[in-house]
C-alpha cells in the first residue's frame, strides 16, 4: 500500500492552501489527501461555520486518515493542533506541524497578536457567530511574510472562522475549554515541528514552548526569516523538500 499523506488547514482557510505542497509529495510517492474541515467552504458560506467546535474537525481529519495505513499527517497552524490531538489517538507514521497552534497546556496568547485579534474577543455573541477577518488583519496575522499581490490573492480566499473555535483554543488552561488536551505521552510517532520567528499569529514564543512540551518527542526547527505563512512564502520549495526529506530519515516505509 503506498503511504498516504492527510494534510490539514488551518483557521481561516481551505483545502486549497496546500496546491503548491501536493505535487511534490505526489511525485515522490505518496497518496495525498487535503481535508476540508467543517464549514470552511468559503466566504458565500460564512454562515455555515458558526458554532462549528474543534472535536468536529478532529473528528472529520480522523476519517480522512481512515483511509490510510499508518497516514503522515501535515498540518498549518491550527492544522497543526489538530494533528498533534491525532498523533494521540492514532497509529501513524510521523506528524509534521507547520506554525502549529499550541496544547491545552501552553498559553497561546501574545501581544503581537493583539492588532489583530483584539476587537474580535470583545465582541459579544462571538462565541455562536463567525470571526472574518478584515484585509488589514488577515495581512497583519497570516500573510505578512507575502507581497501585496499574493497577500490580495490569499485574502480573496480567506473564509470566515467560527467563534466556538476561537474561544476554544484561544486561553489555554484559562478557559473552560478542554477539547484541546494532548497527553504526549500517548504520541509513539516521530514529530517535526516549523515555526516561523516572524509569525503574529503563532508567536515564535508559543512554538518554543510547544517544542519544550513534547521534548525529544518533537524536532523543532525554528526559521527566522519566515512568518506565518510559511506555505507560500519565500523559500516554501524549501521548506517541502526539508519535510520530504526528514520523512524519509524516519522510516523505511515511506518512499525515499
Amino acid at each position: 500500500m503506498r503511504a498516504g499523506v492527510v494534510f490539514v488547514h488551518g483557521m481561516w482557510s481551505q483545502r486549497g492552501v496546500w496546491d503548491a505542497w501536493l505535487p511534490a509529495f505526489v511525485e515522490r510517492g505518496y497518496e495525498c489527501d487535503a481535508v476540508t474541515l467543517p464549514g470552511h467552504h468559503g466566504a458565500a458560506h460564512d454562515a455555515e461555520v458558526a458554532g462549528v467546535g474543534f472535536a468536529e474537525c478532529v473528528d472529520t481529519v480522523a476519517k480522512a486518515a481512515a483511509r490510510f495505513d499508518r497516514p503522515i499527517l501535515i498540518g498549518h497552524s491550527m492544522g497543526g493542533l489538530i494533528v498533534q490531538q491525532l498523533a494521540t489517538r492514532l497509529s501513524l507514521r510521523a506528524a509534521v506541524l507547520i506554525n502549529s497552534a499550541a496544547p491545552r497546556a501552553v498559553f497561546p496568547l501574545r501581544p503581537k497578536m493583539l492588532p489583530g485579534l483584539a476587537r474580535h474577543f470583545l465582541r459579544w455573541g462571538l462565541w455562536n457567530g463567525v470571526l472574518c477577518l478584515s484585509r488589514r488583519e488577515a495581512d497583519y496575522l497570516l500573510y505578512s511574510g507575502l507581497g501585496p499581490s499574493e497577500r490580495e490573492r490569499l485574502f480573496a480566499s480567506t473564509v470566515g472562522e467560527s467563534g466556538r473555535i476561537a474561544y476554544q483554543l484561544g486561553f489555554g488552561r484559562l478557559g473552560w475549554s478542554q477539547v484541546h488536551e494532548v497527553d504526549p505521552s500517548r504520541i509513539r510517532c516521530p514529530m517535526l515541528l516549523l515555526a516561523g520567528r516572524r509569525d503574529r499569529m503563532i508567536p515564535v514564543g508559543v512554538s518554543r514552548a510547544v517544542a519544550r512540551y513534547f521534548g525529544a518527542k518533537l524536532t523543532y526547527r525554528e526559521l527566522p526569516d519566515s512568518a506565518h505563512w510559511l506555505l507560500g512564502e519565500s523559500g516554501y520549495r524549501e521548506r517541502i523538500s526539508d519535510v520530504l526529506t526528514w520523512l524519509a530519515e524516519q522510516s523505511t516505509d515511506v518512499p525515499a
